[in-house]
């Protein structure tokens, strides 16, 4: 997998382009491939090819579900597109523990304004009302970024938990 995602990769690869921000139609036998090719792609090197198996699982939200653990552990990934996609994905599930959502709601101070956005957002839909959660949305809700500000509150409103 590794070697398709970077080959891939390399061929839009242009002057000003951001590769991370590519979203690769990976080919129908990556597509096909075993649950357990995406997750160990997870644990790989290159920031290109966990962004490809965090997109794999965003469009799979019931294996997603199910590796929750294995996402999870990217969310503290050296690059922000990693965390940022690992925060969204994890927003695709339908149950979360509260231990997940307190490492996702971790992000939401980020030093990237798009991944604490994308954390205040995933915080909201999971659901979680641990104190850590709670307490990490309140600081966000005074986020010096608009969209993060936004996003935090629409979550606390979500969780019911929102005071103006």
């Amino acid at each position: 997998m590794t070697e398709i995602v970077e080959t891939m990769a390399l061929q839009h690869a242009y002057p000003g382009f951001d590769t991370r921000s590519l979203r690769l139609g990976l080919p129908q036998e990556l597509m096909r491939a075993p649950v357990k090719l995406f997750v160990a792609a997870l644990k790989e090197e290159s920031p290109i090819v966990k962004l490809a198996a965090l997109r794999w699982f965003w469009e799979h939200p019931g294996f997603a579900e199910r590796q929750l653990e294995a996402i999870a552990e990217v969310l503290t990934d050296s690059d922000e597109w990693v965390r940022r996609e690992a925060a969204r994905t994890i927003g695709r599930v339908s149950e979360a523990s509260d231990a997940v959502a307190v490492r996702v709601s971790e992000l939401l101070v980020d030093k990237d304004p798009e991944v604490r956005k994308a954390a205040a957002k995933t915080c909201g839909k999971l659901g979680s009302k641990a104190p850590e959660v709670l307490n990490n949305l309140q600081t966000a809700a005074q986020d010096s970024d608009t969209e993060v500000r936004w996003k935090a509150q629409k979550a606390l409103r979500q969780l019911g938990h929102y005071v103006a």
